[in-house]
């Protein structure tokens, strides 16, 4: 099995649910209240750990009571090793309020940092020690860069969520092998016309880019390598259903792979808070432990694993543990 670091936010999620979103100075009763941890680096790896992946998580709280909180939960998981955990006493550990709204399936975050950013005096160039590949979120960039120059030079594999627009991100893109973004920032931080046109913008030195879209699924995009490339049947009868299309575009030609959402009855969507970090986290897994798996099948396993998060509140409620999967949904 690889080694593992994943890079990024951890936070304690408050998070509350209510028929629909407020109104301008509206007081409103909520359903329910759920503390639990988040962040997109902290929800990633609870995803892999249950898919019976062995990592170690760098990020940064406090020891106070909600750091402590965060902490045991790791020790629940198991599989996430908490050792290079940056503990800063004199910070809050953050927090995130997330609104769900069940009334139109959808959640509002508003997240309260305080100083949570890794900085590069604390990042020990011995943590990339047996470790061979690393996940990094759209948080403490100019830590990430250095810790992904100090990957490059040992050749560990890089892979990046990208949610906004960040600085340093000009110098951390082409340091990556994968990245993983979304439809929003296609729209509107690249502003750009297409998803393929920014799916291709962020290819550089990427083997490919993924965008996910929500309920419209996600969309995969490489560099077409015509020795291997073999077209797909669709012969699933259930689940995500994945389609190719070859583009030619400034001399060069694309594989685009686009990939169905798994489908999920509307009535059994409790919240949506973490669905992009376990299908990002299922992706990982894939990656180092399918090498036969082609895209296709990538796709659709990290869809499933994004369905089964939807139907929990929070963002690891319901994040199955590979023991419960059914393989055979993507043989």
């Amino acid at each position: 099995m690889s080694s593992i670091l994943v890079f990024g936010a951890t936070c304690v999620d408050y998070i509350a649910q209510v028929s629909h979103f407020p109104q301008l100075d509206e007081k409103l009763r909520t359903n329910s209240l759920t503390i639990c941890v988040g962040g997109n680096a902290s929800n990633t790896a609870t995803c892999m750990s249950r898919l019976g992946i062995k990592l170690k998580l760098l990020t940064k709280i406090s020891n106070d009571s909600n750091g402590e909180k965060i902490l045991k939960n790791y020790q629940e998981e198991k599989n996430i090793d908490t050792s290079l955990i940056v503990i800063q006493s004199s910070l809050t550990t953050p927090l995130s309020y997330v609104i769900v709204d069940l009334e139109s399936k959808t959640r509002t975050c508003l997240y309260s940092a305080n100083n949570e950013q890794i900085f590069v005096n604390e990042i020990n160039p011995n943590c990339l020690d047996k470790i061979n590949f690393i996940h990094f979120d759209s948080n403490s960039l100019e830590a990430a860069v250095e810790l992904a120059k100090l990957a490059k030079d040992k050749a560990i594999t890089c892979s990046f969520d990208l949610e906004r627009d960040e600085p340093f991100l000009n110098q951390l893109i082409p340091l990556m092998n994968y990245i993983i973004t979304t439809e929003n920032y296609s729209q509107n931080v690249c502003k750009d016309s297409s998803l393929i046109q920014t799916a291709i913008r962020l290819l550089q030195t990427c083997q490919f880019v993924i965008i996910t879209r929500g309920k419209n699924g996600s969309i995969l995009v490489e560099k077409l390598n015509k020795k291997l490339f073999n077209p797909i049947e669709n012969t699933n009868s259930q689940g995500s259903i994945v389609t190719q299309e070859i583009i030619h575009i400034n001399e060069e030609d694309f594989l685009i792979w686009n990939c169905t959402a798994w489908p999920i009855q509307s009535e059994d969507i409790i919240d949506t808070t973490g669905s992009g970090d376990a299908f990002t986290g299922a992706i990982i897994y894939g990656l180092l432990t399918k090498e036969f798996w082609s895209r296709d099948k990538l796709l659709r396993f990290a869809s499933y694993i994004a369905m089964c998060k939807l139907k929990g509140i929070g963002a690891c409620s319901s994040l199955p543990y590979i023991s419960d999967i059914d393989m055979n949904l993507f043989s």
